[in-house]
């Protein structure tokens, strides 16, 4: 095994894995405890290994409660939020994370439902396989569920986007390139009702859909709905908070985002 020269037996013997394509494994060699950064925020680091390959796979995490921070859908046309990359969102606004978000076309216009802060950016639901999924806020609670199951009436932010990996405890099945190895990025909602959202932060490797659910179900993630959100090139993800900070910068500019935002009493 090719993590033999660097890992000692008795670390081995006693590691988590997560179960890969054809029987291969990822080896957990980092899962560090959940990390208050903030009021109602809380950070996190996984780190994996390819046991055919030996390349590392990074995914960070951020854990955020809902009756303190506000999840917010951005869009970068609107006049008043106009941004290129999630950096761009903090640095002119008062979040304190942001995420990229749905897939869009060449002219930068979202494929999918889009609902930003109360406007309806695009209204038709895309009925293909791969847009599975709608993240939305209702009543200041958030929500996972399979398009055909959404209903707008007092929803202020919306945004379709997939596949559904995991719905109400449950695998979602029927989507294609489960094992394909890209970089991720998703929102998640735990079994406690508060919001993850995760991305890779690597060079070098990604990881799969079947993978990512795995880390997903881990005992301290624990999430009952996970969405995949746009990943390859958009994967970025921007934290800053008082004490904390973190960026994974994309290769290309994102028209779409999901803020957090400090709720102010």
């Amino acid at each position: 095994m090719f993590l033999s020269n660097n890992l000692n037996a008795e670390f081995l013997e006693n590691a988590k894995y997560i179960g890969s394509f054809s029987g291969k494994k990822l080896l957990i060699i980092r899962d560090d405890k959940w990390k208050s950064i903030g009021s109602g925020v809380d950070f996190k680091i996984i780190k994996l290994v390819r046991s055919e390959s030996g390349l590392d796979i990074v995914i960070k995490f951020l854990r955020v409660d809902l009756k303190l921070i506000r999840a917010k859908v951005v869009y970068s046309k609107n006049s008043e939020t106009r941004f290129k990359n999630v950096k761009n969102i903090i640095e002119k606004d008062d979040a304190i994370a942001a995420i990229n978000g749905s897939y869009f076309d060449v002219n930068e216009n979202p494929l999918g439902l889009l609902i930003a802060d109360g406007k309806t950016i695009n209204n038709r639901i895309v009925t293909h396989p791969l847009y599975s999924g709608i993240f939305y806020i209702k009543e200041d609670m958030p929500y996972i569920v399979y398009k055909d199951n959404f209903q707008s009436s007092g929803v202020t932010e919306a945004i379709q986007v997939g596949p559904i990996l995991i719905a109400d405890g449950k695998d979602a099945e029927d989507f294609k390139d489960i094992h394909s190895i890209h970089y991720r990025s998703g929102i998640a909602i735990d079994n406690s009702g508060k919001v993850i959202i995760y991305a890779t932060d690597t060079n070098y490797n990604g990881i799969s859909l079947h993978e990512v659910r795995q880390v997903m179900r881990l005992s301290d993630i624990s999430c009952m709905n996970v969405l995949n959100l746009d990943g390859g090139g958009s994967t970025q993800m921007y934290i800053s908070t008082p004490s904390f900070s973190d960026y994974i910068t994309g290769n290309t500019d994102i028209p779409v985002a999901i803020g957090f935002y400090p709720v102010r009493k």
